[in-house]
């Protein structure tokens, strides 16, 4: 199991020898195994790495994210898909009915309105956003979604808080949705999904729609993070982003069993698509446990 994440904030070669991952400067040289590498954030604009590498990357399903100037990350290599069945996938995704995609998308809202009420029952604000879990209908065509939401950020961060402002907070939070969101898009793609279609998202100018219907239900565990680590700081350095980059080792909850988010997000993902094969909501629940991170055997 790949458990290895890699953040290159130095000037580096990388490129792979024997199966092993060598990142190399005058100073310093380190090695990893290719099979224990979950994924990269190359964050420094001088580092180099070697076509060859990138291809046995995609191979072996390795996550790469590069960064712009501001040291956000501003793309991703994801691997075409690996999955043995792709065509039947594809099928089943563009054939699914109006009513599963409402219902689908509605037990997403559910969970995420969930793990948002857990993080706030962490802060000592008790079952603040039950009363919207409760309006939540198929579809969330009373957009519960969208006003828990606003309540659920001014009782985390302040009243004058909102997600538009530019800020630390607003900052911190988007680079690890940034990271969420890419972990969803390489299982969607591994998967066999085709990325762009998704269940409630439907921008056209938008490749990951289905990466940002499913990631919805791991922000909480961002806000959580950030809220728990860094509600106090003033400069956002390669030391909180190294922190937010490692947020996919932490352990939820997935149907009794304690997960990675990166594990947990494959066994998303698979479930959206046995609920897709079987035309019924199967989606597992994702549950926030706290800020522990997995133990890897």
């Amino acid at each position: 199991m790949a458990y290895i994440n890699i953040f290159v904030t130095k000037d580096a070669h990388i490129n792979i020898k024997d199966r092993w991952v060598v990142l190399k400067n005058p100073q310093k040289s380190c090695e990893y195994p290719l099979e224990d590498i979950n994924s990269v954030m190359i964050e420094n604009l001088t580092s180099t790495i070697s076509t060859y590498t990138l291809s046995k990357f995609a191979e072996n399903n390795i996550l790469v994210f590069v960064c712009d100037s501001s040291h956000l990350p501003s793309g991703l290599l994801l691997p075409f898909s690996s999955y043995y069945r792709p065509f039947a996938v594809y099928k089943n995704q563009i054939s699914i009915s109006k009513p599963l995609q409402k219902q689908l998308w509605q037990q997403i809202i559910k969970n995420k309105i969930n793990n948002q009420n857990e993080v706030l029952n962490r802060f000592g604000n008790k079952d603040a956003l039950k009363k919207y879990l409760d309006n939540v209908l198929s579809g969330d065509n009373k957009n519960s979604e969208g006003v828990a939401s606003q309540v659920y950020f001014r009782k985390l961060f302040g009243k004058d808080f909102t997600r538009d402002n530019d800020d630390i907070i607003n900052a911190l939070l988007n680079y690890g949705y940034s990271i969420i969101r890419g972990f969803v898009a390489r299982s969607v793609t591994v998967h066999g999904f085709i990325p762009f279609l998704g269940l409630f998202h439907k921008n056209e100018f938008n490749a990951f729609n289905l990466a940002d219907d499913l990631m919805e239900v791991f922000r909480p565990l961002v806000d959580l993070f950030v809220k728990t680590n860094f509600s106090e700081i003033k400069n956002f350095s390669s030391l909180e982003k190294s922190a937010i980059y490692n947020i996919i080792n932490i352990d939820v909850d997935i149907e009794g069993q304690k997960q990675s988010v990166c594990n947990a997000i494959d066994l998303y993902v698979e479930s959206l698509a046995k609920s897709i094969k079987n035309k019924k909501v199967e989606l597992k629940e994702i549950k926030i446990i706290g800020l522990a991170s997995h133990r890897y055997e």
